[in-house]
């Protein structure tokens, strides 16, 4: 049975490995999102956060934590009696602060809308994910492109909402809209398969969309 994951919990990424018997019956790659495995109004797809503003800041800030912290090791080396030994494994002191570290400034977000749900998730390093909205299409009531007299509708709900969530690139992104459920919203970027999945399912809350 699929597991149920909880919103806003960080969990790790399994690596998937395929036999090499198995691999000849996996279906080659299609050209459309919304038709994956054989299933249509089926899409799929991440986008990257882009490097401005806090989020820059905090990549800049981690770069220098690193170099900060390889210059405390040599320093620490020279201290000690074996400082040939410590310098030489230098290189993988830094590599494991990296790979403890850098994932949580290397973020994209993952759409999906399969099985009349509309799911969105952050992911982290490609190797942890994080469940920031999941719903039954049918149950969304308003989906909008965020600008012009919908972005005033947009910030209006924002006062009254339980749950906020913010999965674009960038907020100038031109195609950012905005799905309401109940007190949950969330903003995302919209995409032609994403739209026609969602159209398929629930039509009604898609307005200003074409």
């Amino acid at each position: 049975m699929r597991k149920k994951l909880e919103v806003n919990k960080i969990y790790k990424i399994a690596p998937y490995t395929v036999s090499k018997r198995d691999r000849r019956n996996i279906p080659k790659p299609v050209a459309r999102a919304d038709e994956q495995f054989g299933r249509k109004n089926y899409a799929e797809y991440s986008i990257a956060r882009k490097k401005e503003g806090a989020y820059a800041l905090c990549r800049v800030l981690m770069v220098l934590f690193y170099i900060f912290a390889t210059l405390a090791y040599v320093i620490f080396c020279t201290a000690v009696k074996y400082f040939l030994w410590f310098l030489v494994i230098l290189p993988v002191f830094v590599m494991m602060i990296i790979y403890f570290t850098w994932w949580r400034v290397s973020v994209e977000y993952k759409y999906t809308v399969d099985n009349a749900a509309f799911t969105v998730k952050t992911i982290y390093g490609g190797r942890y994910e994080k469940l920031m909205f999941e719903e039954k299409i049918k149950d969304i009531t308003l989906v909008a492109p965020y600008k012009g007299e919908y972005k005033e509708s947009a910030d209006a709900l924002i006062k009254s909402a339980s749950e906020i969530s913010y999965a674009v690139s960038s907020k100038k992104a031109s195609n950012i809209c905005f799905a309401v459920c109940g007190e949950k919203i969330v903003f995302f970027e919209m995409t032609p398969h994403a739209y026609k999945a969602l159209k398929y399912y629930n039509g009604e809350a898609l307005v200003g969309l074409r």
